[in-house]
């Protein structure tokens, strides 16, 4: 605690020296011009282009000055979006938005998408670290055209604009026995690039039972319009309460692999076209007693025995284009296989087949698009979805928009078929729809930024897990909640690109859950953020000095059993994360801490989170 005390104070009085940096006139008109480049948001490039929809995104400049390691830590700073951590350095995060659960919400890796047909608890393990990002897109709603139900985010590693050769490491250490070595590499010859990655995380927890170590590999490479991705991440790690507060001495070890191929070709006549393959495979095996035993050490009782998953997720995606001037068509099918050999579940494959088709039009200022999509699923049958998006651009900087579109979300396997002393599924559980609606301004203007969306989705069949509000019962059914609607804001108000002030942002995320559970508590649908407020500083101190400041405000509505076996609410908590830095054009060295004002919060149930995290980081650069 003494070491952790004057770590603190040091770093707070170094961040209090002048904000004052004198620069020649020529540096600080270069460096302007290429801040006013980094847009705060823009389309969803890698999944749907000219979206017409406000799509926000993090780039390589704001990822580079935040004390974050994973691609759950950097999505914390996205206005609406809910992290709801297990742990720390992302050994189980479920993500979410708008209201929605956690299963809603699908992820891809340079535009391929690697969504776990399992659980939302692991579709973030993701095999990749924030030094090889180089910006994360984020679409939160409905979105008929890359079959999103409540939001997509968009992992982008490659940087077709580097030339040359970039080699990257990278060393963390800190409190709890935290080392985390990275190294990364970016190569560009011509019309060839590779990008590379390795690391290995580990810690002895901050609680009991919350060590772990996370192992990643990434590799990308490509020619012309060729693209291959290779990945394997291999983590472990102590899962105190993460299931259930009665058993406290869990764990859980992952494995998982993923590979891809992309092509994308356009012609002068205005015909394109765009194809990828993909295959992910995912191995977990969860213990209910880590080693067979309870957290006092005693046998584990003779019924127990460990989940043990295989799942594997594989497909293929084929769209044709053309365009003109004022105009584009798109039409194109894509087949997704997905397969699960569990100890618990036992053997089940569905296949599904979406075909699809968009118009789009330009005219001056004002974009319009319209399409449909068809959805048959071998063991849900067919379905529809359907949306329109209209953008308009008044006056430069301006940009005005509204969209309606309706999606469709088949079960996890884990809703359909788990049976645990926690949780039972339902093999009955049937698929979700959502159609939702939403207006939304965004205005950037030399250094200032600002956004603004309203929105609200008619939830039918929304899934769920459920039990009566009795710590003696400990297990969850899974459920059709009839109707569950959600309807909230997000505004967005920044600043950028001064010489000293590099970024203040403030933003808000408020969503309303209409919803009847009958009295009973509900382990996602019904538990979620209703409030987000986040005010983001980023600054220089003194020549290379400078400092990145986080404040947020979360309030989250549901109840959870506490680990004394009490049914509570949840209480609103403010979070002070911060890094104090200095670097220059090879050396990036920073004290970073996490939780600055000690709070105690729990994101899911009786987990609690880290109360502090002080580290420091050294990263040295090195370009050719």
């Amino acid at each position: 605690m003494k070491v952790q005390k004057i770590l603190i104070v040091g770093w707070l009085m170094i961040s209090s020296l002048p904000l004052w940096a004198e620069e020649s006139r020529d540096t600080i008109n270069v460096r302007m011009r290429e801040l006013e480049e980094v847009s705060v948001t823009g389309h969803l490039e890698e999944l749907q282009q000219a979206g017409y929809r406000l799509v926000s995104t993090m780039s390589k400049e704001e990822i580079s000055l935040l004390p974050v390691a994973t691609v759950a830590d950097l999505l914390q700073h996205i206005p609406g979006v809910d992290i709801r951590e297990r742990g720390a350095s992302g050994v189980q995060a479920d993500l979410s938005m708008r209201g929605g659960t956690g299963k809603q919400v699908k992820v891809f890796l340079n535009g391929i998408d690697i969504t776990d047909p399992q659980t939302e608890h692991y579709t973030m393990d993701l095999p990749i670290d924030a030094l090889i990002i180089e910006r994360i897109e984020v679409l939160q709603g409905t979105n008929y055209a890359i079959d999103a139900f409540a939001g997509a985010v968009n992992i982008v590693t490659k940087d077709l604009e580097f030339k040359g050769l970039e080699f990257t490491g990278q060393l963390t250490a800190g409190e709890y026995g935290l080392v985390n070595p990275t190294l990364a590499t970016r190569v560009k010859n011509g019309e060839w690039f590779l990008n590379a990655s390795g690391s290995y995380n580990r810690s002895e927890g901050y609680a009991a039972n919350t060590d772990y170590q996370i192992a990643n590999i990434f590799v990308q490479t490509g020619y012309k319009g060729l693209d291959v991705q290779l990945g394997a991440q291999m983590k472990d790690a102590g899962a105190n309460c993460f299931y259930s507060t009665k058993y406290p001495n869990q764990f859980d070890a992952t494995r998982t692999a993923l590979g891809s191929v992309s092509y994308q070709h356009r012609w002068q006549s205005g015909w394109a076209i765009q194809a990828n393959a993909y295959y992910r495979a995912h191995y977990d095996q969860f213990e209910l007693y880590r080693s067979g035993k309870d957290a006092d050490g005693n046998p584990a009782p003779d019924w127990y025995a460990p989940n043990i998953h295989w799942t594997h997720t594989a497909g293929a995606h084929v769209e044709s284009s053309w365009s003109n001037e004022w105009s584009k068509t798109t039409a194109g099918v894509e087949v997704r296989d997905e397969h699960i050999r569990s100890s618990n579940m036992g053997i089940h494959n569905r296949v599904q087949v979406r075909y699809f088709a968009e118009q789009r039009f330009y005219w001056r200022g004002l974009s319009t698009a319209f399409g449909a999509a068809g959805i048959w699923n071998s063991q849900f049958g067919h379905d529809w979805s359907v949306g329109a998006n209209i953008g308009y651009e008044p006056i430069k900087g301006l940009q005005l928009f509204a969209n309606v579109n309706r999606a469709i979300r088949v079960p996890t396997f884990t809703d359909l078929y788990y049976h645990s002393a926690t949780q039972q599924a339902d093999s009955l559980t049937r698929p979700e729809k959502a159609v939702q609606v939403e207006l939304s301004i965004q205005y950037s203007r030399g250094h200032w930024y600002a956004s603004a969306a309203g929105y609200y989705r008619w939830g039918r069949d929304i899934i769920d897990w459920i039990k009566e509000a009795d710590p003696e019962i400990v297990t969850w059914r899974c459920t059709n909640n009839s109707v569950v609607n959600a309807a909230g804001v997000e505004v967005t108000a920044g600043v950028q690109g001064y010489e000293w002030l590099q970024r203040v942002e403030l933003s808000y995320a408020f969503c309303d859950v209409a919803a009847d559970a009958g009295g009973l508590m509900s382990m996602y649908a019904l538990d979620y953020l209703r409030h987000k407020a986040t005010l983001r500083i980023e600054h220089k101190i003194y020549k290379g000095f400078g400092a990145s400041w986080s404040l947020s405000f979360r309030l989250r509505e549901g109840e959870y059993t506490s680990m004394e076996g009490i049914v509570e609410h949840y209480r609103p908590v403010w979070l002070l994360d911060g890094s104090v830095y200095w670097k220059n054009r090879f050396l990036k060295v920073s004290l970073d801490a996490h939780n600055m004002a000690d709070q105690l919060y729990y994101d899911y149930s009786g987990v609690v989170q880290p109360r502090h995290w002080v580290s420091a980081t050294v990263r040295f650069m090195l370009g050719y």
